[in-house]
């Protein structure tokens, strides 16, 4: 199969994880309701800490605009959540707008606790730190191999290493949230299958890890953080409510959101696909056909001679015509398009996204998934993502947001 008429260079993602980098969680949640009473200072000075951790500098009249708050109201909570430290205001954008006291802006002190987001990926391990306000302050890859054997220590040692390098710029850790390529309890965290490393199963990485960082963790299977990921400022389809995405690398998974909603099933693990039974293959299964371990035995077994070692390389050698290749990819886009267009019908979704590793090669794939598409009434739009390797890591970032939530309404109160 030829390539599309599309360059491969159109889907390649700058990482979102590079420091100063923002992650924002604004448009996965309300802002929390100004009531303008006495008796409401806390839920109004909530609903200002909303506006400033998520926008940057703001002036005393915008707050007013954002929150519905009268002027003194905002300058009175303003000196304290300045006295307190949370808020700064900055003196180099202090300005005149013309008759009367200068006006100045304010900026949400981001320093004053942190979060950090981990995939625990099949072959990869990310670590990034974020200050209060989402902005990137550190990240770490390294094999998953150097850290699976002992995961909670080692990613606890990680964690420490990366807080510790940064000093002043983090603030305490309040939270951490982490995905995992494989099944786990929703409660408990307990790891229940791995898809590659199999001594993971029975793991509590949540209590495990609480245990040691002495903070809040969140862990979910990989594919619903991604989605969150997806739908966040920085996603490749913000805001939308209605999603489906598809995580295709090693394995294949779903992520899917319907109505705002991530949809993670009653035991945690909506999304599982593999074992679709695959009609492009008779008696296969989608594993069979997509998993990359399958694609690259059937390359060397069908006589392939080239060095296809993962996914990048097969589909390279696909485009430049190595026959063996260009076959296995021709039925990888079929079963794939397979997939987009079953779910499509089940789920009625506005848009589709092609995660994971084979989206840096939607071009061999996206003729096969649109034709599929056209016999629907209403087909979703299909794009590849644009945050790839990182989405579960910034997932992780987001779902971790809420403790932040929680330390500033503790702090409100104090």
């Amino acid at each position: 199969m030829k390539a599309g008429a599309m360059d491969t260079a159109d889907y390649r993602h700058v990482s979102v994880l590079r420091p100063g980098e923002r992650i924002m969680a604004r448009r996965l949640k309300s802002a929390p309701r100004s009531v303008g009473i006495s008796v409401g200072r806390n839920e109004n000075l909530l609903a200002m800490l909303f506006e400033l951790r998520h926008g940057d500098l703001l002036t005393c009249s915008e707050l007013s605009q954002r929150t519905g708050l009268a002027a003194p109201t905002i300058h009175r909570l303003l000196a304290n959540l300045v006295s307190d430290g949370m808020v700064t205001e900055d003196p180099a954008m202090r300005f005149t707008g013309g008759p009367g006291r200068p006006s100045s802006s304010y900026r949400f002190n981001r320093s004053v606790v942190s979060v950090a987001g981990v995939d625990v990926g099949a072959e990869t391990t990310r670590v990034a730190i974020a200050g209060a306000d989402g902005t990137i302050i550190s990240s770490r890859s390294l094999p998953t191999t150097q850290v699976v054997n002992d995961l909670p220590t080692q990613l606890g040692l990680v964690i420490e290493a990366l807080m510790s390098s940064l000093s002043d710029q983090a603030g305490p850790l309040v939270g951490v949230g982490v995905g995992v390529a494989g099944s786990l309890d929703p409660v408990t965290g307990v790891i229940s299958r791995a898809f590659i490393h199999q001594q993971l199963v029975g793991l509590p990485i949540k209590e495990l890890l609480q245990e040691r960082l002495a903070c809040n963790v969140v862990v979910e299977k990989d594919d619903h953080l991604s989605i969150l990921a997806e739908v966040s400022d920085r996603g490749t389809v913000p805001g939308a409510s209605s999603l489906v995405v598809v995580n295709y690398g090693r394995g294949i998974g779903l992520g899917l959101i319907a109505d705002g909603f991530v949809i993670k099933g009653v035991h945690g693990q909506a999304g599982r696909i593999v074992r679709w039974p695959s009609n492009v293959v008779p008696g296969a299964t989608i594993r069979d056909v997509l998993a990359l371990d399958a694609m690259l035995a059937t390359y060397r077994s069908e006589g392939g001679l080239q060095a296809a070692v993962d996914g990048k390389s097969l589909c390279e050698l696909a485009r430049r015509g190595d026959l063996v290749a260009e076959d296995i990819i021709r039925r990888a886009g079929q079963s794939l398009a397979e997939v987009f267009l079953r779910l499509a019908t089940i789920f009625d979704s506005e848009h589709m996204v092609l995660g994971g590793g084979f989206a840096g090669s939607f071009d061999l794939f996206d003729q096969s998934i649109r034709e599929s598409l056209r016999v629907l009434a209403f087909p979703p739009t299909v794009l590849p993502t644009v945050i790839g390797s990182d989405a579960v890591v910034v997932g992780g970032l987001l779902v971790a947001d809420q403790f932040i939530e929680s330390w500033l309404a503790t702090q409100v109160v104090s």
